[in-house]
């Protein structure tokens, strides 16, 4: 008892510190941390730059000269500061959160602001370019009507135009629309003239618009994200909801598998979670929902670092070794698994991050981070607080670790299926159930999302129960121009709707069935789009392909170069296995496809392998010295090797699938269809783990080694 308490000490001096630090730091840490704009609203867009006439080229200077401009019109509203990325050689992207009114702040974003002044031959007589520095202001005329005051940087020019049209009318133009016009009766010598017929709403967002300037060159929208701001608020507290009943199922689970390791491991976890809260303030990186779900899915995968330790611990224990002697061999054979591991999802978020959209590097990025910090918490972390447990034998007995006494004490235990020489029944039913579902997939085709194939999504909060043909009316009334029925559907909360157009709708038309919406329903409607351009929905479907090839390549070459070439041959099989199941699976069950699936399959191909790796260790290890002259003995090695990984690769996908499940269960519909293609893949990836890769790579090894029957 005396050594209990003495090695308590330390350990709980460690956990009042970690307290202390979380409760006094978190607090402050949420008060300052960024939202990204599907949390607090707003949009982003991709513009690609057009010259105005043929003559002109589309520089980098032009480029940046662009890039200014829009953000002096973003910061005449006084949002927050615009998130400005140029993109290849004729695009910008533009990102801003917490816009009160998206589409007034597009459309000072988008004009072009071309002031010009024509006589009344339609002769150009001034232009835009001949404006004084931040030279219009708002007044009132005589009869006390809002006015534009403009001053003009040399008054000479505009006395000798005033004089040539004395008696004549000059009429006022911006973007080729009329927005004034006066005959000249008298000579203006001070350089200043005004604009009238204005309200004084108008006549100062014509203020604001001159003093930014006219653009040099045209926007066009390509890619278009617009979030309501209560939308992405609800969305956020369901994710966070999400995030809480995963962790604390985790914590559970943890606790009854391995008793005082599965303490220590939620302790571990906490300081993970907060390592990254840290990081992500540090980095003055916007919290977005794809990186809260990234990061939710990390809680997940953030015990299998010690999943995979306490197993080994608990075979260490089973051969009769002390807790000290099993936990230091155990800690050192698990640590390249372990790292083995990591890096195959390493590499699928980095190739995330090359040919994701914004929201989904966000997501990668999350996921990178989490998997460097759980190494360092989950890893050296919990094998410190165990060491701290167990250094002076103050726990010597195996149950604090979760083991049973053997009920098998002689070692006859034997697996009680032969999985390995089973192995052409399961490549059968793989294989029939890809033939299906290929079939499948011919036949009824792939559910497309705007993403892959261009259009809108229009998404909807309505905020009350309504009827679905009303929608479909109004929206047929305000759209007169689709033509086709829109087909709507509603969301899981009864009080959301969404839409899909197979062609680009303009801002101003999904306006006009917002407002309306607003009428029938309330105040409370909100709406979300999502717009892409043609010409980038097809770059986004050579990005997913290559975003797929590179990174199963580059995971079966890390597995090829650690392990065995037939040991990467057998993954690429088994990743093929883990990709098309899921995929014929959203064709059976016409769901959609967007660019979110990518990024669950992405995160698929390098977890699933997490479990083939652990397996493959095991047989390279149960290999190591082994005179095996028969197919039989080769088979009884991989055969053992699979039971005796067995629980181990099981954990380490259910964790991740509670992670998936509580974002599928309690998330917002934006999130399910990633969690939901999610859990497919881990559920193919779990069984090709245990059921294909390593009985192809039987085969393989038998037929290289000249092993017979």
């Amino acid at each position: 008892m005396r050594k209990m308490i003495k090695a308590l000490v330390p350990f709980t001096c460690l956990l009042l510190l970690l307290s202390t630090l979380v409760l006094t730091t978190v607090p402050q840490i949420a008060r300052s941390i960024k939202l990204g704009l599907d949390i607090k609203g707003g949009f982003e867009i991709l513009y690609q730059v057009e010259p105005i006439d043929s003559g002109q080229q589309i520089t980098p200077e032009l480029l940046q000269a662009m890039g200014k401009m829009i953000e002096k019109r973003v910061n005449i509203t006084k949002v927050s500061e615009p998130e400005l990325t140029v993109e290849g050689t004729d695009r910008i992207r533009v990102k801003i959160a917490g816009v009160a009114d998206p589409n007034k702040l597009r459309e000072l974003i988008g004009r072009p602001a071309n002031l010009t002044f024509k006589d009344e031959s339609g002769q150009i007589v001034l232009d835009g370019h001949d404006l004084a520095s931040n030279g219009a202001s708002t007044g009132f005329d005589s009869l006390n009507r809002p006015e534009v005051i403009v001053k003009f940087q040399d008054a000479s020019k505009l006395s000798e135009v005033t004089q040539h049209n004395l008696g004549r009318e000059i009429s006022i133009y911006l973007d080729d629309k009329e927005v004034s016009s006066a005959e000249v009766k008298t000579v203006i010598t001070d350089g200043t003239a005004s604009i009238s017929g204005q309200t004084a709403a108008s006549a100062s967002e014509l203020k604001d618009l001159l003093n930014a300037g006219s653009l040099p060159a045209k926007l066009i929208e390509k890619q278009v994200t617009s979030v309501a701001a209560s939308l992405g608020e609800q969305a956020l507290q369901m994710t966070l909801l999400a995030g809480y009943a995963a962790t604390a199922v985790i914590f559970v689970f943890m606790l009854a598998a391995y008793r005082l390791p599965g303490l220590v491991a939620n302790i571990a976890l906490i300081g993970f979670a907060y390592v990254c809260f840290v990081l992500l303030f540090w980095m003055k990186a916007a919290l977005t929902l794809s990186g809260i779900a990234g990061f939710i899915l990390a809680i997940g995968m953030a015990v299998d670092a010690n999943i995979i330790t306490f197993e080994k611990i608990k075979e260490e224990l089973k051969d009769g070794k002390s807790v000290r002697s099993a936990f230091r061999s155990g800690a050192r054979a698990s640590f390249s698994t372990i790292v083995d591991s990591h890096m195959t999802t390493l590499i699928a978020a980095w190739v995330l991050t090359m040919f994701g959209t914004s929201s989904i590097k966000s997501f990668a990025i999350v996921l990178i981070m989490t998997i460097i910090v759980s190494l360092l918490t989950n890893v050296f972390g919990s094998r410190f607080m165990i060491w701290l447990l167990i250094k002076d034998n103050a726990f010597p007995n195996a149950s604090w670790f979760g083991i049973r006494k053997d009920r098998n004490p002689n070692g006859t235990w034997k697996p009680p299926f032969d999985i390995a020489r089973n192995k052409k029944w399961f490549l059968s039913c793989s294989t029939a159930i890809l033939i299906a579902g290929l079939l499948v997939v011919m036949i009824k085709g792939l559910n497309l999302g705007v993403d892959f194939q261009s259009g809108t999504r229009l998404d909807i909060h309505v905020g009350r129960a309504f009827e679905t043909d009303e929608i479909t009316e109004i929206i047929q009334e305000q759209l007169p121009s689709v033509g086709m029925k829109p087909v709507v559907k509603v969301g899981n909360d009864g009080f959301s709707a969404a839409t899909t157009f197979s062609k680009p709708i303009p801002a101003e038309e999904l306006h006009l069935v917002e407002s309306k919406l607003k009428d029938v329903y309330g105040g409370q409607v909100s709406a979300e789009e999502v717009t892409v351009d043609a010409m980038i929905a097809k770059e986004m479907v050579r990005k997913a392909g290559y975003a797929i090839v590179i990174a199963s390549a580059g995971i079966v070459l890390y597995t090829a170069i650690r392990f065995q070439l037939l040991m990467g041959i057998a993954c690429i099989i088994a990743l093929l296995h883990d990709i098309l199941i899921p995929v014929a699976l959203f064709s059976v069950f016409r769901l959609e496809i967007d660019i979110t699936f990518i990024a669950a399959i992405l995160t698929v191909v390098g977890y699933s392998l997490n479990d083939t790796i652990v397996i493959f260790d095991r047989i390279r290890t149960n290999l190591k010295g082994a005179a095996l002259s028969s197919l039989h003995e080769l088979a009884a090695v991989v055969n053992a090797s699979l039971w005796q990984t067995m629980r181990r690769s099981l954990y380490t996908v259910l964790t991740v699938m509670i992670s998936a499940l509580a974002l599928l269960w309690l998330a917002g519909d934006g999130i399910r269809l990633f969690s939901l293609a999610l859990l497919f893949g881990l559920v193919c990836g779990a069984y090709s783990s245990i059921f294909i890769a390593s009985q192809i790579w039987l085969m393989f090894y038998a037929r290289k080694m000249r092993i017979r029957q």
